[in-house]
């Protein structure tokens, strides 16, 4: 613990031997739906005639708020940065690997599908907050 309380900003006990490959997939799960279904906000606002800026205001102070809300896509997408340091290949390979896991479902496996694709289409190194914009949000 002492080791990885000095490579961390907080060290979280999951369980034994492998619980944290378990917990980071979960967590990349997490983040890879939320960035699918924030472009999917993004249009919808578009459509209606909202401002990304004003749609993220709202949903930010409400329920729907995430990481991905709240960092993700002012930092690195519509600031059009994309140099999170994290690829499209990487959370493509994560998502897939978290749907091999027990306990998975149909929605994982969608997931998977999805980023899959996307990495195919985007490119395997580019910045994985770019499914944002190859989900239809430009």
């Amino acid at each position: 613990m002492p080791i990885l309380a000095a490579l961390a900003r907080k060290v979280v006990r999951c369980g034994g031997p492998g619980a944290g490959a378990v917990v980071k997939l979960a967590n990349n799960v997490l983040c890879a739906g939320h960035l699918l279904l924030a472009a999917e906000a993004l249009r919808l606002a578009s459509a209606g005639g909202v401002s990304a800026e004003a749609m993220l205001t709202a949903v930010n102070a409400g329920s729907g708020r995430s990481a991905v809300t709240e960092v993700n896509l002012p930092r690195w997408v519509l600031s059009d940065a994309f140099d999170s340091g994290f690829s499209m290949g990487l959370m493509a390979k994560d998502v897939a690997l978290a749907a091999r896991l027990p306990g998975a479902g149909r929605l994982c496996e969608d997931l998977a599908a999805q980023w899959s694709a996307a990495a195919a289409r985007l490119g395997s190194g580019e910045d994985f907050n770019r499914i944002v914009e190859g989900s239809g949000h430009e």
